[in-house]
């Protein structure tokens, strides 16, 4: 099978995938949110676009595909936020996580990462209205996945993700499975194919209702994506890179749409902005802007969020990442 029939058999199967379990979507609002917030600063720095940036260590959040079509071999990162809105109490609505890749060789890749929301503190009552304690819900996430390459310019991946919300009482956490599946494929443009272009869909957090704690079936926050990258690596020490997403959820209706970009100079420093949409019963329109530095394989990013809403805790506020490309 050729190449191109490969991409658009990937992504048929895909969109029909996506159109049967969105037909039988209801009017309803999706569990699980913390699984949408940003984790690496670097796509948060460019309002949330950039799931196909080759070499990214987060790629697991994003489209795993596009892993093996870079030219690095492993990569790992640290990622923490937001920090610094007044919604959140006390920095405790902030996610932690951790990410990375492995490429064993030029076809095949490895992808795995854990997420932690620490929720805010809640005040309790008992049945008389009295004070009974407080309790600090949590949510975690655990994934792996695995990207495939064929030829020179496909790519395919599949994750899977294990979920548990604990709501810090004794009630029963609610927890499920999930999967995500990607496809990518990389060209070249320009004189002496010096830049490149990536396009793909990818398909996120499809999987079982999770039951609530009054037995209630609750829908996870699925949702399907289209995406594309434009690498311009000018000189060795000036790269501009761009990069847009466009999607909808399943349930809730939300539509949205990122469009970021990041300058990268002097082998060592790099500034993003990003614009992102969003539909009204989503997180709202926002800007976003970044910066970071790299020394060797290291780097370190920080990305702040200007906009939304008010009540939201990532509005006004910083994530920060720090990890490795080898």
């Amino acid at each position: 099978m050729r190449q191109h029939s490969i991409l658009r058999y990937a992504a048929a199967t895909m969109l029909t995938i996506a159109g049967c379990h969105a037909a039988t979507a209801q009017e309803n609002v999706a569990s699980m949110p913390f699984l949408r917030m940003e984790t690496d600063a670097r796509t948060a720095g460019m309002g949330g676009a950039g799931s196909l940036l080759p070499d990214n260590p987060a790629a697991i959040y994003g489209n795993a595909a596009a892993i093996v079509l870079g030219d690095t071999h492993a990569g790992a990162e640290l990622f923490t936020g937001p920090w610094g809105n007044a919604a959140s109490d006390s920095g405790h609505d902030a996610l932690y996580g951790a990410a990375g890749y492995w490429k064993p060789d030029a076809r095949n890749g490895i992808v795995a990462g854990v997420r932690y929301y620490g929720g805010s503190r809640l005040a309790l009552s008992d049945d008389a209205g009295f004070p009974a304690g407080t309790a600090r819900p949590w949510d975690l996430s655990a994934e792996a996945g695995y990207a495939r390459r064929f030829g020179k310019h496909v790519a395919v991946s599949l994750t899977a993700r294990y979920m548990r919300s604990d709501f810090g009482t004794d009630i029963a956490p609610m927890q499920g499975v999930a999967f995500d599946v990607g496809a990518a494929f990389r060209g070249s443009m320009g004189s002496q194919r010096r830049f490149s272009w990536l396009a793909g869909i990818h398909i996120s957090d499809i999987g079982p209702n999770l039951k609530g704690s009054d037995g209630t079936a609750l829908h996870l926050p699925s949702r399907v994506s289209i995406e594309g990258a434009l690498l311009m690596p000018f000189s060795k020490n000036h790269e501009i890179n761009m990069a847009a997403d466009a999607g909808c959820c399943f349930y809730g209706g939300e539509i949205y749409a990122s469009l970021g970009a990041e300058y990268r100079f002097l082998r060592h420093g790099v500034i993003r902005a990003g614009y992102h949409v969003e539909s009204s019963s989503g997180a709202g329109n926002y800007l976003s802007v970044g910066c970071g530095f790299s020394v060797g394989p290291v780097h370190c990013n920080a990305a702040y969020r200007l906009g939304g809403s008010d009540t939201d805790p990532r509005n006004n506020s910083v994530v920060v990442s720090v990890g490795f490309v080898l």
